[in-house]
């Protein structure tokens, strides 16, 4: 009998099963690693919006006027007047829920010489969100006095990560015209 060269039917399929495997393989790799980019892209994000949105609160504080009376300091709203670019504003910070049990954390700002307002979600969808106050000694939850506090801290919560970030308020008093 004659023996010819070339792969049997058993081989073929043995090549083309593994073949198979191989692609499977790769394509569930490439699936995880497209989630777990995405994951981070958007952890990147968050913290870039939750970086962006404390230095902006963080400057804002070093601004205030200390003896407006449109300065009220609560555990889940603050609305102080400052002095920005020469412009005078009221800017309120707030945490209101949304419809699905969250937090967003909503500025208000109100332009004083030409009382334009409009507002904006600095951040959205937080577990938590409160304000915290300093008085020298301890932390309070509500402001009381009609002094500034000494340091104001901004508390977010958002998928079991917790943020305390404190502002020590060193302003100068600024003479109202």
């Amino acid at each position: 009998m004659k023996k010819t060269s070339g792969f049997t039917l058993i081989e073929m399929l043995l090549v083309i099963t593994i073949g198979f495997i191989v692609v499977i393989l790769v394509y569930y790799t490439m699936q995880s690693t497209l989630k777990v980019s995405t994951a981070v892209r958007e952890k990147i994000e968050d913290m870039q919006r939750i970086n962006f949105s404390l230095g902006t609160f963080s400057s804002r504080l070093m601004c205030v006027i200390a003896d407006s009376e449109n300065n009220v300091f609560t555990a889940k709203e603050i609305s102080f007047e400052l002095d920005e670019y020469h412009i005078r504003k009221i800017i309120t910070y707030s945490a209101e829920p949304d419809e699905n049990g969250k937090y967003n954390l909503i500025v208000k700002e109100k332009d004083v010489l030409f009382e334009a307002e409009y507002e904006y979600p600095a951040l959205v969808a937080l577990d938590r969100v409160e304000f915290s106050f300093f008085d020298g000694e301890s932390w309070k939850a509500q402001w009381d006095k009609k002094n500034i506090p000494r340091a104001v801290a901004i508390i977010l919560e958002k998928n079991g990560s917790k943020l305390f970030f404190p502002v020590v308020v060193n302003i100068q008093t600024i003479q109202q015209t």
